[in-house]
């Protein structure tokens, strides 16, 4: 029997609002504690959500101190995931931490070595790899169906306010957000891109901000780009693209072309097969939400569940989760090295 993981969530902001939302509703998992600097709105989210018999505290070291706790969910903002997944790591603590896992690769990889050398388990949150469309391309690929591939790419055409950069005082910003359009909203994107296609190789990137000038990072960014296997492909991020529409990848080859937009939008290949159809009737579906394109609160919380639901899995088994920190970085690694492109005119950088 699977036992019962005793979870704590440090920062209580959007999406640290959504694992206390969905904690309570996992058969596997029991809310403890919160943590959050502002004390006040923490026990506000729990009270929004009736949520009751959860302790809060704005120390993590207090909370570690005086309860019992499995998992440190860590949803603090992207340029601050490191200390407390540190701090929870060396007090015997698994963790669980938002997208991207850190905006740094040498903090990843400490966060790997800690998790090594503390014998506890870390992953990452990458929900859209539990998207059954982008799930059924990558499968295409590994089947080798498409033949030999030619061209991948993702499309990111969100849309944020002003306002939205301005609360909470980290967003759009390099030492907190690691970035903007690209390092907060597009590396969901970028990572299935990766994931899907195999590794990215060289970039070409171009970027600005084109309509939010009160920030200092980019709300638009294009990028070409070779992956190790030789195909082509591009990447577009942006949050300047009113009102905002869902994340679209494309993968085509010699033997077939998919898409996936919010559902499986085209699937056809040289080799048909009557499931093929069947595919895309099932998975061809209008979403409700733009899944974060028009704000960040516009998503439906089911794929962030079998994301946590997979990683408790594994841990049951005594696995690394397929979100471990190596396989976290990958999409890291791209975006810096688009932003290294991009810093020098567009120059062809190596990911490292």
């Amino acid at each position: 029997m699977a036992k019962t993981w005793r979870c704590a969530v440090v920062g209580t902001g959007v999406v640290g609002e959504w694992h206390v939302k969905l904690l309570p509703t996992f058969p596997n998992a029991k809310l403890v504690a919160v943590c959050d600097v502002d004390g006040a709105k923490a026990a506000e989210k729990l009270k929004k959500n009736n949520i009751t018999g959860v302790a809060v505290y704005t120390s993590e070291a207090e909370m570690l101190a005086k309860e019992q706790i499995d998992i440190v969910h860590v949803c603090t903002p992207s340029g601050d995931h490191l200390a407390p997944a540190i701090m929870a790591m060396e007090a015997g603590k698994n963790v669980i931490t938002e997208k991207p896992m850190e905006i740094k690769l040498d903090r990843i990889e400490k966060m790997h070595a800690v998790a090594k050398e503390k014998g506890v388990r870390i992953a990452g949150i990458f929900q859209n790899r539990w998207n059954e469309s982008n799930r059924t391309i990558k499968k295409a690929v590994e089947e080798g169906r498409f033949g030999t591939l030619s061209f991948g790419a993702c499309y990111t055409p969100w849309y944020r306010t002003d306002g939205y950069y301005r609360d909470g005082g980290w967003r759009g910003t390099w030492a907190m957000d690691g970035g903007g359009a690209i390092m907060n909203q597009s590396v969901h994107a970028i990572d299935l891109l990766q994931w899907i296609m195999g590794p990215i190789k060289v970039v070409s990137a171009h970027a600005s901000s084109r309509i939010h000038p009160e920030i200092e990072v980019e709300d638009t960014l294009a990028c070409s780009l070779t992956f190790a296997n030789g195909a082509h492909g591009v990447i577009m991020g942006t949050t300047a693209m009113y009102p905002g529409g869902g994340v679209r990848i494309e993968v085509g080859g010699a033997d077939g072309t998919a898409i996936s937009e919010g559902g499986l939008k085209r699937f056809a290949f040289r080799d048909k097969r009557p499931e093929d159809q069947e595919l895309l009737e099932k998975l061809n579906t209008k979403k409700s939400t733009t899944a974060g394109g028009s704000s960040a609160t516009d998503v439906e919380l089911d794929l962030h569940y079998r994301n946590i639901s997979a990683i408790l899995d594994s841990w049951d088994r005594g696995e690394d989760a397929e979100t471990h920190p190596m396989e976290s970085r990958k999409a890291v690694a791209i975006i810096l090295a688009m932003y290294e492109s991009a810093k020098k005119g567009g120059v062809p950088v190596e990911v490292k």
